[in-house]
């Protein structure tokens, strides 16, 4: 123990004499270990660790599903709750059966109303997902099944609302047009899984019993739920599949008219939580800070070796005067370690920094980034990476140290000059660090030009200036179609007498924000079989939505109020009817092909209600640039229940959500009205992922892209002096400076062309990973790979100048006096 510590000792002193050279080193390291800690913190978080319920391999979703339909909205739809019922009590497959929803409802504290997200639960959930009450208790089975007028509170509203006072125990919440007495509150980080790979996680700040959801006869038959499910020990899912299919298909036979053509889904917690994009995207940025490491590992190697060329005398001296080899080796591997150590400990530092940094950005697809932390597992891999890299950075100096030749390093009285074979293992180096640099020069650039193509395509039409607020009519206040459209058509000519406003409009399916859709019929063709019935995207608009959006009618004519008037009547009849309708150009390219769209009729699904087309309008994307246009109906129609107001408006955001919330409940006290947010709000959610992957690969891009530049510096400047002797003697034989800097030159550029032709091929290699990442740009784009190489080769000479300043600044006459 005594000799490690006075090696240590020793180590300590050698490397304090040097204190630039330690310090390069330890911040070179630093960045390294830094990027992979914070990366390999959220991969661990996000992809290594299991979900964290008890055996959450037998934790599943049951959904509904229409089994020939192409279109992804209806391969995993939410189910109804006289389905739901009735799988509770025929499958014979799982322990525990439990649905749940959210909505926001009107929260009135002290007079002042907001908007809450409540949950509603069933009373097995929460067992079911092994979560107990942190104070009080959850709800009761008897509680579900009156309805009871029971709340329990997240962690977070508990926090803001109650200031985590026991007190909060027995108070009272009115919520819509009920008031809930708080039984209970949930325990920290509690969140429920997310779903659609990903996409989607509710996250009620209040919970109440499943049935205050149901508030008439209809709403068992709305396809709303999420239903998990945990399975019996020793069921598989294909059991569990085969008997849900069986149950599906005598719900058909029994409610046809809820239930046929439809099957049930099942999918497990572990494939509904993961994205594999998301997944594939965190690979990629661990590897781009693992191709980081190698970098920095290529420069500190290389400073080592220059380092160990320059005291190779005093090796030498240390050999002649009897230590062993091996105490050599122990020596600098101790140095070595030492710098390890500290570039790992400032690295967690700045990965702590780093974490929170890209944490604040709020990548909407990452799960649970509040529970992403630097625990054991990630101290164990930075702790790995710092040993790993001590031991293959400092073993081969340290080697090549200790055979130094003693006798002809003593007479060269010190460092001028380095071999060839010196040389060699340095160039090598800076070929690596070119090579990975030009990796991630080129994957940043790909990622860039994908945004940039996606933020060029966009969705279809001018987003700015366009505020969105979600507004739902009470079925008690607003029983039937003709209250409902009334009520929407007085809020439309509120909001467009408000100042600063230049349009307003209401729809049921904005792009981005809420997307439906449903089955229909083509009248006058012969009738597909139920199975093979076209699906396209519905929505229900005040006449002038399409004309808000800047949507231009390419055949037929806009929508008037008429129009709205005729297909408002015939949906409200008992008896059906018909109205009339628009649709987009990818409707009637795939439905119509060559024929004139204008003048067709479409009938509902359930054949009581149709449309007549009037107009044809231009293509939005609703699901994003990369999903493309989707065929679309657009009824002129404002008696649905929920719908959300599009305002075109020249005041500020914060300015223009106020006024809009102020006439809204100037209407209404009693309505239930989202935060209403930009329709950027949205569009920055779709693009966020994206900018998120191109902004950390661009940052890694550029610190590998500074390592390699430091790299060739501080090889190049210790090469430069190793060989000031040669450089004078070559001047006072009459080389000339354009000689000189050719030489060095030369001897620069030449691992960097070498590192060029390696870093592209690499590049060409590893472009399929990324494939899956961009958008309208190839992973091979010639383009990109030219631009790359080029920007190394730029900077490359900027490395290289100082120390050819310095080798063309050589004064041969100093030099030789001093020999």
């Amino acid at each position: 123990m005594k000799a490690i510590f006075n090696e240590v000792r020793h180590a300590l002193r050698a490397l304090a004499k040097v204190p630039t050279y330690s310090l390069t080193c330890i911040l070179v390291l630093a960045v390294g270990i830094g990027a992979n800690t914070a990366i390999f913190s959220i991969v661990t978080s996000v992809i290594l660790k299991a979900l964290p319920y008890p055996e959450p391999s037998r934790l599943v979703f049951v959904r509904e599903r229409f089994p020939t339909a192409s279109d992804p909205l209806f391969a995993h739809m939410r189910a109804a709750r006289a389905n739901y019922l009735e799988w509770k009590r025929a499958n014979t497959v799982f322990e525990s059966m439990a649905a749940f929803q959210q909505q926001s409802l009107n929260e009135t504290v002290n007079g002042e109303v907001r908007s809450t997200a409540v949950g509603f639960g069933a009373a097995d959930l929460f067992p079911m997902l092994g979560v107990r009450a942190r104070l009080g208790r959850l709800f009761e089975p008897g509680e579900e099944r009156a309805g009871g007028l029971v709340a329990v509170l997240s962690d977070e509203y508990f926090e803001r609302r109650f200031n985590r006072a026991s007190a909060a125990l027995g108070a009272s919440l009115r919520l819509g047009d009920s008031i809930y007495t708080v039984v209970g509150v949930l325990p920290p980080r509690f969140h429920l899984p997310s779903t659609d790979g990903g996409d989607d996680q509710l996250k009620p700040e209040v919970w109440v019993p499943l049935p205050r959801l149901f508030k008439t006869v209809g709403d068992d038959n709305q396809r709303q739920l999420l239903v998990a499910a945990r399975l019996k020990p020793g069921v598989t899912l294909a059991q569990a599949r085969a008997e849900m299919a069986a149950i599906a298909a005598r719900l058909a036979t029994a409610n046809p008219q809820l239930d046929e053509g439809w099957s049930a889904a099942i999918s497990t917690f572990e494939a509904e939580d993961t994205s594999p994009k998301l997944h594939r995207a965190l690979l990629v940025l661990l590897a781009a800070v693992g191709f980081l490491l190698l970098i920095a590992c290529a420069n500190l190697a290389n400073l080592m070796l220059v380092r160990a060329l320059s005291r190779s005398r005093e090796m030498a001296i240390r050999l002649a005067l009897g230590a062993g080899r091996v105490r050599i080796v122990a020596h600098l591997l101790t140095e070595s370690l030492l710098i390890s150590g500290a570039g790992a400990a400032l690295g967690l530092a700045f990965a702590w920094a780093a974490l929170k940094l890209m944490l604040a950005l709020k990548p909407p697809d990452i799960q649970r980034p509040e529970l992403i932390t630097i625990d054991g597992t990630v101290l164990a891999f930075t702790a790995a990476a710092a040993f790993i890299t001590a031991v293959l950075c400092g073993l081969a100096p340290a080697i090549g140290a200790s055979r130094s030749d003693v006798q002809g390093a003593l007479r060269a009285g010190g460092g001028w000059g380095a071999t060839a074979g010196h040389k060699r293992p340095t160039r090598v180096l800076i070929a690596v660090e070119v090579a990975l640099a030009l990796v991630l020069v080129t994957g940043a650039s790909l990622m860039i030009r994908s945004f940039r193509n996606l933020v060029a395509t966009g969705i279809g039409f001018q987003t700015a200036h366009l505020e969105v607020a979600d507004v739902e009519l009470p079925e008690k206040s607003y029983p039937d179609e003709a209250s409902r459209s009334r009520f929407f058509r007085t809020l439309l000519e509120a909001v467009s007498n408000l100042p600063g406003v230049t349009g307003a409009a209401l729809t049921d399916n904005l792009p981005l924000h809420r997307v439906s859709a449903g089955n229909f019929y083509v009248a006058g063709r012969p009738e597909p079989p139920l199975n093979a019935l076209p699906i396209a995207d519905f929505a229900n608009a005040s006449p002038n939505y399409l004309t808000l959006l800047g949507l231009p009618v390419v055949a037929g004519r806009p929508l008037s109020d008429a129009d709205r008037e005729a297909t408002e009547r015939a949906l409200a009849s008992p008896k059906g009817g018909e109205g009339f309708c628009v649709v987009n150009r990818a409707f009637a390219r795939r439905f119509f092909g060559g024929v004139n769209a204008v003048g067709q009729r479409l009938l509902s699904a359930d054949k009581n209600h149709g449309c007549q087309i009037v107009g044809v309008v231009a293509d939005y994307r609703p699901l994003g640039a990369e999903n493309g246009a989707r065929p679309q109906i657009f009824w002129p129609n404002l008696a649905s229940r929920s719908a959300s107001l599009i305002v075109r408006t020249t005041a500020a955001p914060e300015a223009a959500a106020s006024t809009i919330r102020r006439t809204v409940f100037g209407l209404d006290r009693g309505l239930t009205l989202e935060t209403v947010r930009p329709l950027e709000y949205w569009v920055d959610q779709w693009q966020s992922q994206r900018k998120f992957n191109t902004l950390l690969l661009s940052v890694f891009a550029g610190l590998a892209l500074l390592l390699a530049i430091a790299g060739i510096y501080s090889v190049l400047a210790n090469v430069v002096a190793s060989r000031v002797r040669e450089i004078g003697i070559r001047v006072a034989m009459g080389a000339r400076p354009k000689q000189i800097g050719g030489l060095v030159l030369r001897q620069s550029l030449a691992p960097v062309a070498a590192g060029l032709g390696i870093g592209l091929g690499a590049s060409v290699l590893l472009g399929r990973f990324l494939e899956s990442l961009l958008f309208q740009v190839s992973a091979r784009d010639p383009m990109t790979l030219a631009l790359a190489a080029l920007v190394i080769l730029v900077v490359s000479p900027v490395a290289a100048f100082m120390p050819l300043r310095r080798a063309l600044a050589v004064d041969c006459s100093v030099m030789l006096r001093a020999e």
